[in-house]
């Protein structure tokens, strides 16, 4: 059997960090991902006796940075050749 040759690429990481998401697919992800663990987080605080704004924060903060955090994962994972320098 043949070995395949691997390839060392380096990413450009402030690429992957700071682009915003550009394709149809990408901004589908981040919004379903956002809906779905906004409900997660908002769900258990929405019957405590936090008032509604801040429970709405509270909730938005992980919201936020899981969803963006599993979108950068994706792209580092599937659109490599994009973010290469």
């Amino acid at each position: 059997m043949k070995k395949q040759a691997q390839e060392i690429v380096k990413m450009d990481l402030a690429k992957i960090f700071f682009t915003p998401p550009n394709t149809k697919k990408e901004r589908i992800i981040l919004v379903l991902l956002m809906v779905i663990t906004f409900m997660i987080f908002f769900g258990p605080i929405c019957f405590s006796d936090i008032p509604p704004l801040q429970a709405v924060l509270l909730a938005c903060m992980p919201t936020l940075s899981i969803s963006w955090g599993v979108l950068i994962l994706l792209r580092a994972r599937f659109r490599k050749k994009d973010f290469c320098k």
